[in-house]
């Protein structure tokens, strides 16, 4: 990496860090150039407007989460032994994240969820293409019978997202210290024994 992409990165880095904290709406230039030593016109070269900057973070966050819980689990068998791994590190993730204030994908699809543009476009994507993924896995663990059969493919990966969601509302918020043990629990039962 070349030494104008690493300055490129870490201004990406300081600005998810900023948005994990106090939301990818309420991201802005100034704040982020600070966070990175850098002077807002510095920062403007790399990214002129406020949703340059919020694509930036969506991408990033993205590519962070594919890193850290998605190609990980590969190394396990499609459907339920993957759909395993990956809800285990997705909740590992979720309890340690390394940035201040949880993942900011995560409360990007409420913050854009009623805001056309090219933001809540790009987050709409990026967790349209998880949750196919997930349904693709699901598909695979209904069929080698690893899930109930009465749950669709959509069904499945909707409660593993409600799930993942709902721990990380129940730890961040209500400071529910048994979220993590409670959301494994729910998940298991979506498994045939």
């Amino acid at each position: 990496m070349q030494r104008g992409d690493e300055a490129r990165l870490a201004l990406i880095d300081a600005a998810v860090q900023e948005a994990s904290r106090i939301g990818l709406a309420s991201v802005t230039l100034a704040p982020v150039a600070q966070r990175a030593g850098w002077s807002k016109g510095g920062l403007l070269r790399h990214f002129p407007t406020k949703e340059s900057l919020q694509l930036a973070v969506v991408h990033r966050a993205s590519e962070l989460f594919r890193e850290r819980v998605l190609l990980p689990a590969l190394s396990a068998p499609p459907g339920g032994p993957r759909l395993r791994e990956i809800f285990h590190r997705w909740l590992a993730f979720v309890v340690k994240t390394g940035y201040e204030g949880g993942c900011p994908l995560n409360a990007a699809r409420l913050e854009f969820d009623d805001q056309p543009g090219e933001v809540r476009d790009a987050v709409a994507s990026a967790w349209r293409e998880w949750l196919q993924y997930l349904e693709r896995l699901a598909a695979k663990a209904i069929e080698q019978k690893e899930i109930r059969a009465e749950l669709s493919p959509r069904q499945a990966a909707m409660l593993i997202v409600g799930l993942v969601g709902a721990c990380d509302n129940a730890m961040r918020l209500l400071d529910d210290r048994t979220a993590v043990r409670d959301a494994e629990r729910a998940f298991e039962a979506l498994f045939n024994h």
